[in-house]
């Protein structure tokens, strides 16, 4: 009897070690997979594909033609964390001191955002288009879906207020840049007053979330015990889990008004993740769902409505 206790015990402890080995593996995958960035500046998640900076719309054919006529500036400022954090600035009228800080997405860097920013420099506005950390000219070795580059966002208002002490400052992001921006906003002690309002394309709720949906679609896979794996490893060799880049949570924090947009075809960043953060947000706001829209594609396919809400928003929180 006393062998045959002996005997189960050690089959459950060898079970449960392959089990806690399996887990370790798997989660140390997936954050290589979806966060570390490698030498050539590509993530796993990529597939190998070299992100090269182009985007098939009309946007971009015009933004290509417009560029070669703008007066250019390269901004660098010094993160929190130590890394170098790199933004390409679009001037608008000298007379102007509103500036919008354009905050790209997951994979990408600042010229994937940038064909949507013409409309506002061509109101006069300043916009400051960034690198996010481990992107484009930035440097990092890891992302963070938007919690750690919350931080950078308000090192960045901040150089913003340094160059224009009257300046009045939107926050607009897309994906993974609205999801930064969003909880940006929920450190408001931190952001300077002189952060007007947050326009937030396509964003999603929770990082875990995010990856809870990508974990089901490409490895058929449940979010139990994957994620908490994936976010123990997360927090052992980075310092950050999966849980803590949630936009909902920081904007129960938030007080400033947004703009919510989100297109009512998006499928990867679920059109319900943003009227659910419209819904939930209890700061002024407001809701456009652009209709037929795929993920990030709501300028491209309706541009009069989509900038026509942008700036009639805006107007009620900067002067020109």
């Amino acid at each position: 009897m006393l062998k045959k206790k002996k005997f189960w015990i050690g089959v459950i402890i060898t079970v449960l070690v392959l089990m806690i080995g399996v887990c370790g593996f798997a989660g140390n995958y997936l954050v290589n997979y979806a966060l570390v960035v490698d030498e050539n500046g590509n993530i796993g998640s990529m597939n190998g594909e070299t992100y090269n900076g182009r985007q098939d719309t009309e946007a971009q054919a015009y933004y290509d033609e417009w560029v070669q006529h703008q007066q250019l500036e390269e901004w660098t400022i010094e993160s929190e964390y130590g890394n170098q954090l790199w933004a390409q600035v679009y001037e608008g009228s000298e007379e102007s001191h509103i500036y919008v800080l354009a905050v790209h997405g997951y994979t990408v860097d600042h010229r994937d955002i940038v064909p949507a920013i013409v409309p506002f420099v061509e109101k006069g506005w300043h916009v400051v288009a960034v690198d996010q950390r481990g992107r484009g000219n930035s440097e990092g070795d890891y992302l963070s879906m938007g919690w750690l580059e919350k931080d950078d966002v308000i090192q960045w208002t901040k150089r913003i207020c340094e160059e224009d002490e009257e300046a009045q400052i939107v926050l607009y992001g897309e994906s993974m840049g609205a999801a930064t921006i969003m909880m940006a906003a929920g450190e408001r002690e931190s952001l300077p007053e002189q952060v007007a309002a947050v326009v937030e394309d396509c964003g999603y709720t929770s990082a875990y979330d995010m990856f809870k949906d990508q974990l089901k679609e490409r490895f058929g896979l449940p979010a139990f015990p994957f994620l908490p794996a994936a976010s123990a490893v997360g927090q052992m060799r980075l310092g950050f889990t999966f849980y803590d880049a949630d936009a909902k949570a920081q904007l129960e924090k938030a007080t400033l008004p947004i703009l919510f947009i989100h297109g009512g075809a998006d499928d990867y960043v679920p059109t319900s993740m943003g009227e659910t953060l419209y819904e939930e947000y209890e700061g002024e706001k407001q809701l456009l769902i652009v209709e037929g829209a795929g993920h990030g594609q709501s300028a491209d396919v309706d541009p009069d409505t989509y900038y026509e809400t942008v700036f009639s928003f805006l107007e009620n929180y900067v002067k020109e």
